[in-house]
């Protein structure tokens, strides 16, 4: 089958997941203006990645997949009684193929980068490593799989994305090389299509139009870039020696090749996306797009579009009148628990923002969050708070029970994520040192680099909300609150308080916006969202290898997820203040433009901000296509999905003998049109202590070795790790058949690779000397020899004594 009629195939799986999720959608959003049509991918994709993964700690394959489709239908037919109950009419099937169609976009815009570059590379990344869990999960008979990189022991890395990722395979009868870069791409749609949904349905609740809204939101939130792109482009415009003085910020601090990369990265000839998320020393802080052309299938980079589904839910939430108790309780619990279960099982990273969604949908919503108890107790829980009418100490007091209480809602929400992913919380989480206080904090103008194109929009838009409050006395809250915060920022923003100084004024302005219904909608809890996920990079790290650096893994994972919800604001506020730009332009007075929440600041101003912050922000797509897109194919690369084809063009004696292997030690199982090769016995192959073309046996075939990537330290601990290391040596290097075969034992190893990596790194014994070790297999490359085990148990005594 052509890769045309694959990639066909694919996308009538994901229309199939669509519409088999729209009605579960459908109930959730009710008052969505596309019906709920954005937010069904999503919807679908965890209920059949949580299906699996739950029958999956049973039994795992075809039987598995197709499980999991049912479950998913069947939930969809329940979901169109509920709602045939309710008296809604037929779908939107128009904007239901609308949002498909967004869907489509986003899919085959990341598939025109990977069928450029589609390699399942071992360098600069970490493809091996996801490539090697999917070739795990295909082979297992049950979850979790057992760790390629480490026989003997279950995967301790998320496995839920290899889980759909495997069971869409199956349902497609796809070959592994090609599922890498198709779910990738799949996930990017799902982020499209869902950013698009809920930034058109909060615009067109503000009166706006809902396909700019939804076109922004999918702008800032997936195709747009950082702000040091354009900075760096700019400082490569001034004198050479004043580009060199003052360049060195956008940078890092200490980078050792600076200056020559501050003048290839301001070139059009020389840039390179690489190093557009090393800005800050110490940190790896990514954007989506960023993420989706490395393509890497971290659950930080494709469980983006669920935090979107988060916010979602918790807009839902707001929407929902105070009389609706149930309606609410099953939206947090049944809604934002799920969506943190998902995250638990496939990015625990995430799960405290579905958390916080749902503690800022308490927060901003109109029913009071006691009124999620039952009759007279939520009454006498919420009575506790004096009358917020009283006075202005009442009313903070008043607040701060809002915000206490909806922080214990919020707790129940995660303690229901945390039950629904147990199975793997409790035993496959890597092993870490808690969280930090107080990491090494990054600078004001670190922030402005990364951030400097949002958190403008950002200004802009709460400058002229707050010229419009009516309520003298929250007028004054906020600026007060203002000033304080602004007098913050001048102590500290030359200090490494900067970064702080930075953020908090933004939070704190959209916190009392938010409270105020500062002429603002959900926008400006999106922002508190954003920001706040921003700022908390400053005061908290999690205590995760490698532990030397205390907020890489932190900054990796947490800072795109602050960009998600803050582009998320930023594309309904985009669309506000061009309509007011573009009201004021159409001879009204700014008199007039203010009365009805327009700028404050002149038109002017504002227009010369959204100029700015819509070029900063939209130099890093074009860019990347240009480089990574236009180029390979201006010099005549041909196109394809193969994540195999390199590999089998520059080492095909290893490949062939892979393909060998990966046969010969198991049995193809079959069911329908589905089918994978299963069983998995040890072996061992040279441990990979660096990236590249390492490992890639285990990698490339999903069978277990003794000790694979230095990755496993992180998941194991260096000790163990090690000890495997040094026993992979002796096993390759020993003259002594006892030695051998007493580590041949201890792992239980059946088969014994032999491969250029291996004679190149070890003084290989003659294994076939050995009684109970014989080849079955040879090519110019590569030896695999068979350990027959009960023929080794005469060969030992003593202290190395065969141990069966």
């Amino acid at each position: 089958m052509s890769e045309v009629a694959l990639v066909a195939r694919w996308l009538l799986f994901y229309a199939g997941l669509t519409l088999a999720g729209l009605p579960v959608a459908r109930l959730a959003f009710p008052s969505a203006p596309d019906d709920g049509a954005g937010f069904a991918l999503p919807v679908a994709t965890g209920v059949v990645t949580m299906t699996a993964f739950y029958i999956g700690q049973f039994s795992f394959g075809p039987w598995t997949a197709l499980a999991s489709v049912v479950v998913l239908a069947a939930l969809g037919g329940l979901a169109h009684v509920a709602g045939e109950r309710r008296g809604r009419g037929g779908y939107a099937w128009r904007r239901a193929a609308g949002a498909f169609g967004v869907f489509a976009a986003g899919f085959l815009f990341v598939l025109s980068f990977r069928a450029m570059n589609p390699v399942m590379s071992g360098w600069g990344g970490e493809k091996f490593l996801h490539t090697g869990l999917l070739n795990a999960m295909l082979r297992t008979d049950a979850l979790p799989p057992e760790d390629m990189w480490y026989a003997g022991e279950a995967v301790r890395y998320y496995y839920g994305l290899p889980t759909f990722n495997a069971v869409a395979a199956l349902l497609t009868d796809t070959s592994v090389e090609y599922v890498h870069n198709l779910t990738i791409a799949g996930y990017f749609g799902t982020l499209v299509v869902a950013a698009y949904s809920l930034t058109g349905w909060l615009t067109h609740d503000r009166g706006y139009s809902r396909r700019l809204g939804g076109a922004l939101g999918v702008f800032f939130v997936a195709l747009a870039g950082n702000t040091v792109t354009v900075v760096r482009f700019a400082l490569n415009q001034l004198p050479r020696d004043l580009a060199v003085e003052y360049g060195r910020a956008a940078f890092n601090v200490n980078r050792a090749d600076y200056p020559q990369v501050l003048f290839e990265q301001g070139s059009l000839g020389t840039w390179g996306w690489w190093d557009t998320r090393y800005v800050v020393e110490g940190t790896l802080q990514e954007f989506p797009l960023y993420s989706f052309v490395k393509a890497d299938m971290h659950g930080h980079t494709v469980t983006t579009g669920f935090l979107v589904l988060s916010a979602a839910l918790a807009y839902a939430y707001v929407q929902t009148p105070e009389d609706r108790r149930g309606r609410r309780l099953a939206l947090l619990f049944g809604g934002l628990g799920a969506v943190a279960g998902y995250f638990g099982v496939t990015n625990t990273w995430s799960m405290p923002s579905a958390v916080g969604m749902a503690w800022l949908a308490c927060v901003y919503a109109d029913p009071h969050p006691a009124t999620l108890l039952p009759g007279s107790l939520g009454t006498s829980v919420r009575a506790l708070a004096p009358d917020p009418n009283e006075s202005a100490l009442a009313r903070v007091v008043a607040e701060a029970w809002r915000t206490v209480l909806a922080a214990v809602v919020a707790v129940g929400v995660g303690v229901t994520g945390y039950a629904l992913a147990s199975p793997f919380l409790l035993a496959s989480v890597p092993p870490n040192d808690g969280v930090g206080l107080f990491p090494p904090r990054t600078t004001a103008v670190g922030v402005l680099l990364l951030y400097g194109a949002l958190l403008a929009l950002f200004v802009a838009y709460l400058v002229t909300r707050y010229a419009a409050i009516e309520d003298a006395s929250a007028r004054g809250v906020a600026l007060a609150a203002g000033g304080l915060v602004a007098a913050v920022a001048v102590t500290t923003q030359l200090g490494d308080l900067g970064g702080i100084a930075v953020l908090l004024p933004v939070v704190a302005a959209a916190w009392i916006a938010m409270r105020t219904r500062a002429s603002t909608g959900f926008e400006t809890t999106l922002v508190v969202a954003g920001v706040g996920l921003l700022l908390s990079m400053e005061l908290v790290h999690a205590k995760v290898h490698p532990f030397e650096l205390a907020r890489w893994n932190t900054t990796l994972k947490v800072a795109i997820q602050g960009w998600v919800f803050a582009g998320l604001a930023a594309g309904p506020i985009a669309a506000v203040l061009l309509r007011d730009v573009y009201d004021a332009a159409g001879g009204l007075s700014l008199d007039s433009i203010r009365e009805s929440a327009g700028p404050a600041l002149s038109v002017s101003v504002v227009s010369v901000v959204l100029a700015f912050v819509l070029v900063a922000s939209s130099m890093f797509a074009p860019l990347v296509v240009a480089t990574d897109v236009v180029e390979p194919h201006d010099a005549g690369v041909e196109p394809t999905l193969d994540g195999y084809a390199e590999h089998r063009a520059d080492h095909p004696e290893q490949v062939a003998a892979m393909s060998w292997f990966k046969e010969a030690v198991g049995e193809t199982q079959s069911v329908l049109w589905m089918e994978r090769e299963t069983g998995h016995p040890t072996f061992v192959e040279k441990p990979g202590l660096s990236r590249g073309w390492q490992n890639p046996v285990s990698t490339l075939t999903g069978l277990p070795t003794v000790a694979g990537w230095f990755h496993e330290t992180g998941y194991r601990g260096d000790a163990p790790y090690e000890q495997r290391v040094s026993d992979v040596s002796v096993l390759y290097e020993t003259t002594d058949d006892r030695s051998r075969a007493a580590q041949l034992a201890k792992y239980d190893v059946q088969y014994v690779w032999v491969g250029p990596l291996e004679r190149e790194n070890y003084d290989v014994a003659d294994l076939g000397a050995d009684p109970g070790i014989e080849p079955v297999y040879e090519n110019d490359a590569v030896t695999i020899y068979r350990v027959t085990h009960d023929d080794l148990a005469g060969v030992t005594d003593g202290a190395n004594a065969y141990r069966p």
